[in-house]
């Protein structure tokens, strides 16, 4: 099999993927971006690391290894523009499409345009080389949603549907049918630290956004996700069924299992109460 070339981010999903390609055998190469997540956790793969204006660095490395396919993986904390240092790719990259003024979709789906019709490289998708990373739909651990629950979950599902055409995030607080708490740049997690004592007993959501492109930043619940939902005092935690990623599922539903959370793949009949 060909090399593969993953441009990690932080979170647990690249470092699945170097399992996968491990276990299969397949040869893998990590652009680790700086800072966003310890290098060494791919401590088995082969890794360099770039910091995030280095686009053009990456590509010349990628080549030099005579890699074609390539995933994009993991979180990636957009840099305020003051902070960007972009090499001589990324400069005429920002110039020629202002992605940097765009919402993160905007932005990623620029970069992986730019990746496959300028640079050659066949850009895959984390489920193409894992499909069931994908959620499926209903319960993932021992508790189903409650018929209480289905009006947060109808407005969590409307709430995070309605960022997402806003390009502005995947993931909402749905408490007391109606939404408490909305995804910003800083992520999930600090939503979730942030949303206050009006979230508890609610749920949180996770759409992925209307028209994304999907081969890049599907939404994702871990079993973090799960501590943290945990500790603000939330009922559930549901996900789009085929259209999120969910890491590490035994791990998740363990923990949800053990301090009763639900866990729960969506599909559009939920908006109308359905699948109970």
């Amino acid at each position: 099999m060909t090399r593969l070339g993953i441009i990690a981010g932080g979170g647990l999903l690249p470092e699945i993927l170097v399992q996968r390609c491990r276990a299969a055998g397949r040869p893998v190469f990590v652009a680790a971006l700086k800072g966003q997540g310890d290098p060494a956790r791919f401590a088995d793969a082969e890794v360099e690391t770039f910091r995030l204006g280095a686009v053009g660095a990456i590509i010349k490395r990628l080549r030099s290894l005579d890699i074609t396919d390539i995933i994009l993986s993991g979180a990636v904390q957009r840099p305020r523009a003051s902070e960007l240092i972009p090499d001589l790719w990324s400069a005429r990259f920002l110039a020629r499409t202002k992605a940097l003024g765009r919402g993160d979709d905007g932005l990623l789906t620029a970069i992986l345009n730019a990746l496959e019709e300028r640079e050659g490289f066949h850009v895959l998708a984390a489920h193409d080389l894992a499909p069931d990373l994908l959620t499926p739909a209903g319960a993932l651990g021992a508790r189903p949603v409650t018929q209480d629950m289905t009006a947060d979950l109808a407005a969590g599902i409307a709430g995070a549907r309605s960022l997402g055409r806003r390009d502005a995030g995947q993931a909402v607080i749905a408490a007391g049918g109606r939404v408490v708490a909305w995804e910003g740049p800083e992520g999930t997690e600090a939503m979730i630290a942030g949303a206050g004592p009006e979230a508890r007993g609610g749920m949180l959501v996770k759409a992925m956004k209307p028209g994304q492109e999907p081969r890049v930043d599907l939404p994702a619940v871990g079993p973090d996700t799960v501590d943290q939902a945990v500790a603000a005092g939330l009922r559930g935690i549901a996900a789009e069924a085929g259209r999120s990623l969910t890491l590490d599922r035994d791990e998740i539903t363990r923990r949800a299992d053990g301090a009763g959370l639900v866990v729960h793949g969506f599909t559009d009949d939920d908006l109308a109460g359905g699948n109970r």
